[in-house]
């Protein structure tokens, strides 16, 4: 089912005797774009992000901006009261949706919500984590527990015992032994020096490509592994933080982090891949530890930075660090995102996206790491009463195309009506203190992917306005690795996140790349200041958002305007997805324990 267009794609706007080229050259742009999807069927939804560019957004378009109001719930499908499922985004391929625990995987009629199978991930200790989705690929559902990848017959549900041993991969155990084979043996715990599997992999002809965190674990660097589909045998490893002349970057990193331990650098989000270009990016987590950085002088590459690697060596082809020295704790870690967009000239942008925690977004050409507008090194404070710390004395702004600084995603600086917390408010980059309580800025975007429409050529971005204060625990060079604290590597001595005088919100924001201008952006309520479910762009002009309230709310992409609201039985902190079976389209998200579908009355 179409539907009339009465508001056709920005390329076609364009079209006009006067720009009759530039809108051929979007035009041609759009169908690009649109072939980009041909791989993984439009009526589908593979990965986590739904295509190895990560653009989470979908062709389908029979929910449009005028029919939107009229969608109802269809089912639900609750998995168990012990099946964490909260921050999942179900898989849906030919009909069957997929979704996995920490404990199970679960294949589900997409059109009745029926649970057709349930297999069992055990393979050991449980991990303490949520997880966040699993990825399809060939006829098999992979999905990652703790630190092992397992792979299904997406049919059956029947372990492929030729993937691993027995259907489990040992991914991040093997990558350490692979790439220090002196250091690890081939049975060591991961979970030891702190590293968690976090995030769904992704694939392309026959690679899987991995990614490990955490960075509060405060793991020597995070890990980026190639690993065989059919049998899961690593490839090859790229560590965001190189720990020896092994590794790839070794030259350019190692002057750069002082005379301590280099840790840190987890990756959380999904790798996105170009294979025109033959490259796969990824975008590397804070330091360890996160708020004293004294023994660890200098910018502390590859850390809070959006990474190009050859995707048929894991050699470094380019980076960008949007952070130096992180004394924040502010992820690298929306993104990265893969898009295609025209100039005014009508030439056509290649370009890769990332967002985080201190609210700024950035953007570069994604052959050479060059910013699509000027990053501007910026003089910041560099007052710290931390023992040793040497704060980086600039950092890189995004300035758009007219030559200011490009609208924040969320707020960076926080104001009160109270004169006393007033006072104690600080400009973003002001370092923490051991004696002052600082407030500062702490909100931005996190887990939850952006999108990018090619129909209206903007990217849509979600975050958090939220203030937080604390006092630093020196640590000097103290740490070892493995789990750490609640989380965090016990970098602080106390906690406030500012809840009652500064009520956290969550912000959707629509960023035009060609300019850099902020389109639009729209403010949502929100729970808490941390963390955020990701978004979701349709072909029917519309961008899906849900929050903590339990509201998924549904926004027009050209405007910002909220069209509808669909009220879920619990909050959604998951993100959404979209697809078709039979010719009717529907839209899935999980609202803490509930699988949510609906679809047009």
């Amino acid at each position: 089912m179409k539907r009339q267009d009465s508001n056709p794609p920005r390329y076609l706007r364009t079209i006009t005797p006067i720009n009759f080229y530039k809108g051929l050259a979007a035009l041609l742009l759009a169908i690009s774009s649109m072939s980009l999807f041909a791989q993984a069927d439009q009526a589908n939804w593979p990965s986590q992000n739904l295509n190895i560019q990560n653009s989470r957004f979908s062709p389908l378009d029979q929910i449009n901006t005028t029919n939107v109001d009229n969608l109802r719930q269809l089912w639900t499908f609750e998995p168990g009261r012990r099946e964490d499922i909260s921050q999942v985004t179900p898989l849906v391929v030919d009909g069957v949706m997929y979704l996995h625990s920490r404990t199970n995987m679960f294949a589900l009629d997409a059109v009745t919500g029926k649970e057709l199978w349930r297999q069992s991930l055990d393979s050991g200790p449980a991990s303490d984590r949520p997880v966040r989705g699993s990825t399809y690929a060939e006829g098999r559902v992979y999905a990652y527990r703790g630190s092992v990848l397992h792979a299904f017959d997406a049919k059956t549900g029947e372990s492929i015992r030729s993937f691993g041993e027995s259907g489990v991969a040992r991914v991040i155990a093997e990558a350490l032994h692979h790439q220090y084979p002196d250091t690890y043996s081939a049975e060591i715990d991961p979970a030891s020096l702190g590293y968690r599997l976090t995030t769904p992999p992704n694939y392309h002809d026959g690679i899987i490509y991995v990614a490990a965190a955490l960075s509060e674990g405060h793991i020597p660097g995070g890990l980026v592994i190639a690993i065989d589909a059919d049998n899961g045998e690593v490839q090859w490893v790229f560590n965001t933080i190189p720990q020896t002349p092994r590794d790839s970057g070794w030259e350019l990193a190692q002057p750069t982090w002082g005379t301590g331990q280099r840790a840190g650098g987890g990756i959380w989000t999904p790798p996105a891949i170009d294979p025109e270009l033959g490259l796969v990016y990824v975008n590397a987590g804070n330091p360890s530890a996160d708020y004293d950085g004294s023994a660890r002088e200098g910018a502390n590459l590859f850390t809070n930075s959006t990474i190009a690697l050859d995707m048929e060596t894991g050699e470094l082809a380019w980076h960008f660090q949007a952070i130096h020295h992180d004394l924040w704790d502010w992820d690298h870690v929306t993104g990265p995102l893969l898009f295609d967009a025209t100039d005014e000239d009508g030439s056509i942008i290649k370009g890769v996206a990332a967002a985080g925690k201190n609210c700024l977004f950035y953007m570069w050409d994604r052959e050479t790491g060059e910013p699509l507008h000027a990053m501007v090194e910026t003089a910041v404070s560099t007052e710290s009463d931390v023992p040793g710390e040497v704060v980086y004395p600039t950092q890189p702004i995004p300035y758009n195309a007219r030559g200011i600084p490009m609208d924040p995603l969320c707020a960076t600086f926080i104001e009160f009506d109270d004169p006393e917390l007033n006072a104690r408010s600080k400009p973003i980059y002001q370092p923490y203190s051991l004696t002052e309580p600082y407030i500062v800025a702490h909100g931005g975007s996190s887990f939850g992917s952006a999108s990018f429409s090619p129909r209206t050529e903007m990217i849509y971005v979600t975050g958090k306005n939220g203030a937080i204060s604390l006092l630093v625990q020196p640590l000097g060079d103290s740490l070892s690795p493995g789990p750490h604290g609640d989380g965090h590597s016990e970098g602080y001595s106390s906690l406030d996140r500012i809840m009652d005088d500064y009520p956290p919100a969550m912000t959707v924001s629509a960023y035009d790349p060609a300019t850099g201008e902020q389109t639009w952006q729209r403010e949502l309520p929100a729970r808490t200041a941390i963390g955020a479910s990701g978004n979701m762009a349709t072909a029917g002009d519309l961008v899906f958002q849900g929050n903590e309230n339990g509201g998924l709310y549904v926004l027009h992409a050209e405007t910002g305007e909220t069209l509808f609201r669909y009220d879920a039985p619990r909050p959604i902190i998951s993100s959404p997805l979209t697809y078709e079976v039979d010719g009717k389209q529907y839209v899935t998200v999980v609202a803490t324990s509930t699988v949510v579908t609906l679809a047009l009355d």
